[in-house]
């Protein structure tokens, strides 16, 4: 094959995997809607501390991201709940149709991850004169979120290698799953 025809094919090759790069961000895109509901229902709810809605509803969330989900209503304890990325099955299939390009886009961009748990249903305790509400300097998901973000930066900043931080984003879920 002559060079010409070389590099018409390998540029015909490059062109496609861009277009067709990062399937999952056509295909799910980088955010994730999540049902949540609660009982009693018009609780307040609140996404990374920021107030979104009230049940029922559904939450959008960025899928690059973990976050904390919060459920509040007057005379109720209020709940907590992580919701953390895992990488989607689609990463593999994009790598094989799209290449690294294709991977590439939706690494960058989140899309290669799922959120759980993928929809949320909280039965709120009531507050009695006899059980006043528990006061906790911070939440078990609220504690897990911020070392998982403490993780993610170790990573980000280079402090930590790829290996290291898949073994100890591992460990981590593993020990507040338990919780």
């Amino acid at each position: 094959m002559n060079i010409s025809i070389r590099i018409a094919v390998i540029t015909s090759l490059a062109v496609l995997a861009l277009l067709v790069g990062g399937c999952a961000s056509i295909v799910k895109g980088t955010t994730q809607d999540i049902p949540v509901s609660s009982s009693p229902t018009g609780a307040d709810v609140k996404l990374d501390g920021n107030k979104v809605g009230q049940t029922p509803m559904k939450v959008e969330a960025k899928r690059k991201t973990d976050h904390l989900l919060t459920i509040e209503k007057d005379g109720y304890q209020a709940e907590s709940v992580a919701i953390t990325r895992n990488i989607g099955g689609a990463v593999y299939g994009n790598i094989l149709a799209g290449g690294l390009v294709g991977w590439g886009v939706d690494a960058i961009s989140g899309a290669q991850y799922n959120l759980a748990p993928s929809t949320i249903t909280i039965a709120l305790k009531p507050l009695t004169a006899a059980s006043p509400p528990v006061v906790v300097a911070k939440s078990s998901a609220a504690i897990f979120i911020e070392e998982l973000k403490r993780l993610d930066d170790l990573h980000i900043g280079k402090q930590i290698s790829d290996e290291e931080y898949a073994k100890m984003r591992t460990s981590l879920v593993e020990k507040f799953s338990k919780s």
